[in-house]
């Protein structure tokens, strides 16, 4: 037993010291790297979501116009939504009066708590800007993604719009599409897209069931140097001669219908169609916890290549902005938003900034490291070097205005979407 030995309870002490040493320190490293993986996580599922709902409002601004009418032999009877504010964006004055020639992009600037209901009750962010786009290809039904041509025959079982080498790419029988006279002018270096009437029926501008030789010669060129083009739009009658979407961040009134992590006062951006059954609108999320969302317009006033920048419109004219060097007014760029000839001539370039929610509120974090020019902890817009470049086209945020409107503990993304149209004018 002499012989037998143990340890001393002052190296028991000592060993013990150690070892809570070592776990404290692993137990406070493996916290920041849970931490650190929670707010990795949370970006990547921000980002993610963003990509996915983001390509979808891109696809549809890139789309702006295309197999839009631009003219008219007979203005045509069409009606677009009743619902508010959307219908302050309409061109069609309802089935019992002629509708103008449709707008290609229309806009409202600084929407406040305007709220739709369709079963639900969606209150659009105060402050945010509001878009609606006018094109075949924004529908959501399968004709909405079709098209195809028509070149002259004199015989009449040939008179079939052409077909493509894919069936998926065809007209079904189910279809509706309108028919376009597309001319081109040397002197202008415009391509005109004039609406075709069935003179069988008077008032309809559109054809069903693209498959067959159609009912009417009227949809046929009358000669050879002529090819006319059929845009799909839906099935059945069609209420109007395109479709439209709208793009706005709304706050639903069910709470279900929003993520519990988004901060108050935050929205989702929606993307809303209009039906042609009824007029009414169909809304699809795309983005969640969304604060902001604003437009800046790329405007060639006077052809020469200068670009002319403004905001979304606004029927009072002195909340429209715009930054020029060339000494537009203010006037002049309402005036250039009303017509829908001078959007498709002069209109080179859309931006959009979306301010949105990135991961859950981190209560250590603040939104003051980083100032923007010592002033501004977030900006939705261009930043320049001395305040935000093209200030009154932008929308900044203090830390003092976080603060009071509870976000100065969230991170904050701004996706800037810049896309120039294709499809309004060749020049």
């Amino acid at each position: 037993m002499n012989n037998n030995k143990g340890f001393t309870l002052l190296e028991l002490i000592v060993t013990m010291a150690l070892v809570i040493a070592v776990v404290i320190i692993t137990g406070t490293a493996f916290e920041k790297i849970i931490k650190n993986t929670s707010q990795i996580v949370s970006s990547e599922e921000s980002n993610i979501e963003g990509v996915v709902g983001l390509e979808m409002l891109r696809h549809d601004l890139q789309q702006i116009g295309f197999g839009l009418p631009n003219a008219y032999d007979v203005a045509p009877r069409y009606a677009e939504t009743a619902s508010a504010p959307a219908s302050l964006l309409n061109d069609g004055h309802g089935t019992s009066a002629a509708g103008g020639v449709p707008r290609a992009v229309v806009s409202l600037e600084n929407v406040t708590d305007t709220a739709y209901t369709t079963g639900n009750t969606y209150n659009i962010i105060s402050g945010t800007d509001y878009l609606a786009i006018k094109a075949s290809t924004v529908g959501r039904s399968q004709a909405s993604k079709k098209w195809t041509f028509m070149t002259y025959t004199s015989v009449t079982t040939n008179k079939v719009p052409n077909q493509w080498s894919s069936q998926a790419d065809n007209f079904s029988a189910s279809n509706s599409a309108i028919v376009v006279n597309r001319t081109y002018a040397a002197d202008t270096g415009l391509v005109t897209n004039n609406l075709v009437y069935n003179t069988s029926t008077p008032l309809t501008y559109w054809t069903t069931n693209p498959t067959v030789p159609l009912t009417d010669d009227s949809f046929y060129p009358a000669a050879a140097s002529q090819m006319y083009y059929l845009y799909g739009i839906d099935d059945g009658n069609l209420r109007m001669p395109f479709n439209r979407a709208d793009y706005f961040v709304a706050r639903p009134s069910s709470t279900s219908a929003i993520p519990a992590t988004c901060a108050l006062g935050t929205g989702i951006l929606y993307k809303a169609v209009v039906n042609h059954a009824d007029g009414t609108m169909t809304y699809f999320p795309l983005l969640d916890c969304v604060a902001d969302m604003q437009l800046v317009f790329g405007w060639d006033v006077k052809n020469s290549g200068v670009i002319d920048e403004s905001n979304a419109y606004n029927t009072d004219v002195s909340k429209i902005s715009v930054t020029s060097t060339i000494g537009t007014t203010a006037a002049q760029i309402k005036t250039i938003m009303e017509d829908s000839e001078s959007i498709r001539t002069k209109l080179k370039y859309v931006k959009l900034y979306i301010m949105v929610q990135e991961g859950r509120k981190k209560p250590d974090y603040t939104n003051t490291n980083n100032l923007i020019n010592n002033t501004l902890a977030v900006v939705v817009g261009d930043v320049g070097p001395n305040p935000p470049s093209n200030a009154a086209l932008t929308r900044g945020y203090s830390a003092a205005n976080l603060t009071t409107l509870g976000w100065l503990n969230y991170r904050w993304k701004i996706y800037r979407i810049v896309v120039r149209p294709k499809n309004l004018s060749s020049k």
